[in-house]
C-alpha cells in the first residue's frame, strides 16, 4: 500500500511538472510574439526616422530639380558639396532600405508604403547616377555595380514593378 502511495504521488509530480513546462513554453512564446511585434514597430519607426531626416528630404528635392534621365558626368560633378551629401544620404539610405528588404529584416509593405512612389518617380535618375558613380570609380573598387548597389537595385526592380497603390483621394463635395 506504501509503495502505491508513493507511485501516484510519483505520477502527480510528474504531470504537475508536465503541466509547468507546457505553461512555460506557452509563456514563452507570447513572450516571442510580443518581441517580434515591438521589433517590427521599431524598424517602421526607425524607417520613419530615415524618411523624415531634412538631407533626405534635400535628396528628393535634389533628384527632382537637378536629376534627369540624361544627366552627364559634369553636371553630376556640378552639384554643391551639400547637394552631393544629400544624395549620398538618400542613396546609401535606400540602399540599406533594399538590403533590409531583400533579406526579410523589413516587409516589402512597409517599404512600399514609405518610399515606393518615390522610388517609381525617381528610379531611372538614380538610375543614372549610379552608372556616373561606377564610370567615375570604376577603378578604385573591385566591386561592381551590383553588388556596391544591390539593395539599392533591388528595392528598385522590386518597388517598380508593383505600380501605383490603392490609396486614393476622396471627392470633397
Amino acid at each position: 500500500m506504501d509503495s502505491m502511495d508513493i507511485e501516484t504521488a510519483a505520477n502527480i509530480g510528474e504531470a504537475v511538472s508536465g503541466i509547468a513546462i507546457l505553461f512555460t513554453l506557452l509563456f514563452s512564446l507570447r513572450q516571442m510574439k510580443h518581441w517580434n511585434e515591438n521589433r517590427r514597430y521599431e524598424i517602421g519607426r526607425d524607417l520613419a526616422a530615415h524618411m523624415n531626416n531634412p538631407l533626405v528630404h534635400r535628396g528628393f528635392s535634389i533628384s527632382t530639380v537637378k536629376l534627369h534621365d540624361e544627366l552627364t558626368p559634369q553636371e553630376l560633378a556640378a552639384l554643391s558639396r551639400e547637394e552631393k551629401d544629400a544624395m549620398n544620404a538618400l542613396m546609401i539610405g535606400m540602399n540599406n532600405i533594399g538590403v533590409l528588404a531583400k533579406n526579410g529584416h523589413l516587409s516589402i509593405d512597409l517599404v512600399e508604403d514609405f518610399c515606393g512612389v518615390y522610388v517609381r518617380m525617381f528610379a531611372s535618375r538614380w538610375r543614372r547616377v549610379i552608372q556616373i558613380f561606377m564610370m567615375v570609380n570604376v577603378n578604385k573598387s573591385d566591386e561592381g555595380e551590383e553588388s556596391i548597389w544591390a539593395g539599392l537595385f533591388w528595392l528598385l526592380d522590386h518597388l517598380e514593378s508593383r505600380g501605383t497603390s490603392n490609396m486614393s483621394f476622396k471627392q470633397v463635395s
